[in-house]
């Protein structure tokens, strides 16, 4: 088996393939969960907001998935507390509200607290007065770590013969037919080493690239991507922030969240439809705008670009029919999970998701698998027959200025989790790009030096290769993170 796809979704269906006893390798162009999968909301939910379209089967669906995966991850994550502030002057009634909450409470089987309402809670103190009617209180689930590293941790154990994950690696070829084979072509962007790979199956889990694979490789199925671009800003948590909060945005019956995480909180997201995939990859001066605006109207103490600790920007890949021509509001579509065997080739493609639904994602696709290829049930006799795995070693930690906790230490995610450049650590394998000013250089660049310490770890004592590491990463902070932080800066729309 190949699956193509290192994020959420391909990394859940690694590790059933794994251990149902596959050989599989599992592949992407870039970092591992370096696409939508580092930019979510960081909480496994039910989708409470698609009762807004009376879309009940994604409820329950994910209401299940959600309550699925606590039970079997209990360490990835944890029930949280989630607040439901129905606004004053507009939005939904909170009668109706509360009744919709029962009902969520009902579509998932009641497996989660009962939801309740109150009129003082300890965050009202941070917002403006008659901003909202109090609050109603649920629970949902909150990641332990990072959305990143929680993808990173379904691959982590099966670094083992017959069963590799390989970031920075680009993939190429063709189905021979006459031996019932995939032909693959593999480029490591990192050393310009390649690999020919023969494969019984394939699996396109790319996510928003999903259909740009399908092309490459002459796939056609029913479905295909349309995209929008979700960007949340990670602010100063402040004293007295401890449950989630959803305020009614008051345009499109959307909500805008306030999740703290950490030392930060994470405020967002946009909802912002995008033709393409390079329109979405980044945040723009008008989603920050928006969103600091957004903010300023509900809390005492409004905060401005300078405040503003790091961007999350990520695209949504949202299914529909290939015919499909319409334009609406992309909350308007169904965010349900398709898996779609090629009629003549052993290709599979996985369409949609969202991280509370890998689980069931992966279900779907093993369900196309079995149907016509079976495990050998042991790994192939080679001189890597006797690798530990990733998951077994205890991981030595390190400390980073302005953080209280420990961090993974760079020399041993360098060596155990693939870890190549500093984005892959401060961003993925780390919250240091989240949680400290800058992408981690902090202001005036405070932290060079330790970044530039890290960078020479990462490179095993390369002082060269470590320079070129840090001088790019801090011209990237500069280039595409900066300009937006600047309290200067005018959208063109002003």
């Amino acid at each position: 088996m190949v699956i193509i796809g290192a994020g959420v979704n391909g990394a859940c269906l690694y590790d059933v393939l794994c251990r149902t006893g596959y050989r599989v390798l599992l592949v992407d162009k870039g970092d591992f969960a370096s696409g939508t999968s580092q930019a979510s909301g960081m909480m496994v939910w039910g989708g409470l907001l698609y009762l807004r379209n009376l879309d009940l089967r994604t409820v329950v669906s994910l209401s299940a998935d959600r309550d699925h995966i606590i039970a079997d991850k209990p360490d990835w994550m944890a029930p949280a507390t989630m607040r439901y502030l129905p606004a004053v002057g507009y939005g939904r009634p909170k009668a109706w509200m509360q009744f919709g909450l029962w009902l969520y409470w009902l579509l998932g089987r009641g497996r989660r607290r009962a939801p309740t309402s109150t009129q003082q809670f300890s965050e009202l103190a941070l917002l403006q007065p008659g901003t909202v009617n109090g609050a109603l209180t649920y629970e949902e689930a909150f990641l332990a770590d990072s959305d990143a590293r929680f993808a990173f941790r379904w691959m982590a154990s099966h670094r083992r013969a017959g069963q590799y994950a390989l970031n920075y690696c680009a993939i190429s070829g063709s189905y021979n037919t006459a031996g019932r084979r995939w032909q693959l072509r593999l480029h490591d962007s990192i050393d310009g080493v390649e690999l020919d790979v023969h494969s019984a199956m394939v699996v396109n889990c790319a996510g928003v690239w999903t259909d740009e694979v399908n092309a490459a490789f002459g796939i056609e199925t029913p479905f295909r991507h349309v995209f929008s671009k979700g960007v949340y800003l990670t602010l100063p948590r402040q004293a007295g922030h401890d449950s989630s909060l959803f305020f009614e945005l008051g345009k499109h019956n959307d909500i805008i969240t306030h999740v703290p995480w950490g030392p930060v909180a994470l405020w967002g997201p946009t909802e912002t439809a995008v033709t393409s995939i390079a329109d979405g990859l980044a945040a723009s001066s008008e989603d920050v705008d928006f969103l600091l605006e957004q903010y300023a109207r509900r809390y005492r103490t409004p905060m401005t670009r300078s405040d503003i600790v790091s961007l999350r920007c990520g695209i949504r890949p949202l299914v529909v029919a290939h015919s499909y021509r319409s334009t609406v509001y992309p909350l308007d579509l169904s965010r349900r999970q398709e898996v779609v065997r090629d009629r003549l080739l052993p290709w599979i493609s996985c369409y949609g998701g969202k991280l509370t639904g890998c689980s069931r994602m992966a279900a779907l696709a093993m369900a196309q698998v079995e149907r016509t290829l079976r495990p050998s049930g042991h790994s192939p006799a080679t001189s890597l027959a006797d690798v530990e795995p990733v998951g077994c070693r205890a991981p030595q930690y390190a400390r980073f200025t302005g953080l209280a906790e420990a961090v993974v230490a760079p020399a041993w995610s360098a060596q155990n989790e693939m870890c190549v450049t500093l984005d892959d650590y401060l961003r993925r394998r780390t919250n240091i790009a989240q949680w400290i000013p800058r992408g981690g250089l902090g202001v005036g660049d405070c932290h060079a030096l330790q970044l530039q310490a890290i960078a020479l770890e990462l490179t095993g004592g390369d002082h060269a290769a470590a320079q070129r590491l840090f001088l790019a990463y801090q011209a990237k902070i500069i280039r595409e993170l900066d300009p937006l932080l600047a309290d200067n800066v005018t959208s063109p729309n002003s």
